[in-house]
């Protein structure tokens, strides 16, 4: 019998253990954000699609070597935001959407059926009108949103768009030149 006692204390012991052993804590859920960074966050990840198809339309559509250029450092720097807008996205819970909104669909759509000049002027007039609005919303972000990770996103969103509006403006004013666009500047071939 005294084996057979010490054997239900040493269960009795190891049950007791067993339901005192703390589980570890569950990770913390993503601190969510504001529905305006939210709304930023979505408005954004659109914009770097339409960005992308436009770009990618361009390589086959422009008729000058500074579009083609300037659609190709479009697609690296607008897929680079979109990959760490992701992460960003990512740990706040928010999934990004993946495709570009119906009034950009249809602007990939139309530009889509064009090539040469006709392409560079809609290519180029959309690229001013929508990096407009991108130096714009990112501003306002940046200056609005109290998460670090997102500030420092828009600030950086900021700083490309505006480098992309200033090299669409300089693309427009070279009417039929075909300059070759080199990130923040773009040289001329005379």
């Amino acid at each position: 019998m005294n084996i057979f006692k010490k054997i239900t204390a040493v269960a009795a012991l190891g049950g007791l253990a067993a339901c005192s052993a703390t589980q570890p804590p569950a990770p913390p859920a993503p601190p969510s954000l504001s529905a305006a960074d939210t709304a930023f966050v979505q408005t954004v990840a659109e914009a770097n699609l339409t960005e992308v198809a436009l770009g990618k339309i361009a390589l086959t559509n422009a008729g000058t070597s500074g579009v083609k250029s300037f659609a190709q450092h479009a697609i690296s720097e607008h897929t680079s935001a979109e990959d760490r807008l992701a992460s960003i996205a990512s740990a706040h819970g928010i999934t990004l959407p993946t495709s570009p909104n119906d009034d950009d669909q249809k602007i990939i759509t139309d530009l889509g059926g064009v090539k040469g000049a006709k392409f560079d002027k809609g290519y180029i007039a959309n690229a001013i009108q929508s990096h407009t609005s991108a130096v714009k919303l990112a501003g306002d972000e940046a200056a609005a949103t109290s998460d670090a990770d997102l500030k420092s996103f828009a600030t950086d969103f900021q700083q490309t768009a505006q480098a992309h509006l200033e090299a669409a403006e300089a693309l427009k004013s070279h009417k039929g030149h075909p300059g070759v666009y080199r990130g923040k500047r773009h040289a001329h071939t005379h």
